[in-house]
């Protein structure tokens, strides 16, 4: 390693997670890499945490942060990266748990190539218990690196990056703040993600088990009542995303050029969709507009855009469909892209 004493900052948003954060924190405490911070941000808990973390903020590493009420993840994410000091950070769940040389190795890896902007692997992954869960989602078999402008073309057609597994670098996550849209219900990283690859940096996959993530049967992400916002999210993160990007960088600039109405075509094609299920509120269908049109004074009509947009939006579906035919694994973002890591 070039700088073997990088701090890593490890944020930990926490809501009600007082019966996993222990483990987690021992976890932590186990690292064979030494230089770190923790910042555990109580976003609002009624399970006291700080009684569970007394012991280990006897250890100067660790701080919590604590703001009531609660406040939801986009903005526990937000106030603990503008708190950071750390060269690279890291975000694992708040009932995860790190292999001892997580951060030693995820360190190595990014310090080996400036150009990358983050480094991730494939999680083991364990229930409520902590025993191993059996029904993980199909394994997809990323390259070692994914270079610019294939990592954000890769990162349109789907969200590959484990998120509680990646170490980012702080100085380019930095700048990407301030274009950074807190709104997104389940899809916060994809949209920091997508902003990262777009300003030309590279993606590494380290395909060593160094995290546990724990998956909950009862997740709310799961729930039936929040479908319509998942199938929202999906087709609205990269439209907007892309074209936020568009403003900071060649990458986005040409990729909107590139694939911005496809996207906007496939997201009216699913907010049709929502719509036939009195799922579609107004507001996501400002949100697309403002993007495709490139100024946030528009007011539009779906029914008008979409009637405006209708021969675009069936030839796009077509597009995907055949895309998808090809595909062994299902991305949930621009399919037509047709990336191999896909097929």
């Amino acid at each position: 390693m070039n700088s073997p004493t990088s701090l890593v900052s490890i944020l930990v948003p926490a809501y009600n997670a007082a019966r996993y954060l222990p483990e987690l924190c021992h976890s932590i405490q186990a690292q064979t890499y030494p230089y770190y911070e923790v910042l555990i941000g109580n976003d609002g808990s009624s399970d006291n945490p700080a009684s569970v973390l007394a012991p280990f903020l006897q250890d100067s590493r660790f701080h919590l942060l604590e703001w009531r009420p609660n406040r939801g993840l986009n903005v526990a994410w937000a106030t603990l990266l503008s708190s950071m000091r750390g060269e690279y950070w890291c975000c694992p769940g708040a009932d995860d748990v790190l292999y001892p040389s997580f951060l030693e190795k995820r360190v190595e890896a990014i310090e080996l190539n400036p150009q990358a902007c983050l480094v991730h692997g494939a999680p083991e992954l364990i229930d409520e218990s902590g025993a191993p869960f059996q029904d993980g989602p199909h394994p997809l078999k990323l390259p070692p690196e994914l270079r610019a402008p294939r990592s954000l073309e890769v990162l349109l057609q789907h969200n590959v990056v484990n998120q509680p597994s990646a170490l980012v670098r702080s100085s380019v996550t930095r700048q990407l703040l301030p274009f950074w849209h807190w709104e997104w219900a389940y899809s916060p990283d994809w949209f920091l993600w997508i902003l990262h690859a777009a300003a030309g940096f590279d993606l590494l996959w380290d395909a060593r088990t160094l995290i546990k993530y724990r998956v909950h049967s009862t997740s709310l992400s799961l729930a039936p009542k929040m479908d319509h916002v998942r199938r929202a999210e999906v087709r609205l993160v990269p439209v907007v995303a892309l074209r936020t990007a568009a403003q900071f960088t060649q990458w986005g600039a040409l990729g909107w050029s590139r694939w911005g109405r496809t996207l906007y075509w496939r997201w009216l094609r699913q907010a049709a969709a929502l719509k036939s299920r009195g799922g579609l509120k107004p507001e996501w269908t400002q949100m697309a507009a403002h993007a495709y049109y490139g100024g946030k004074g528009r007011r539009v009509s779906f029914w008008a855009e979409l009637t405006k947009h209708l021969v675009g939006v069936v030839a796009a579906d077509v597009r995907h469909g055949r895309a998808q035919s090809r595909q062994s694994f299902i991305v949930s973002g621009l399919a037509q892209i047709e990336d191999p890591i896909f097929h």
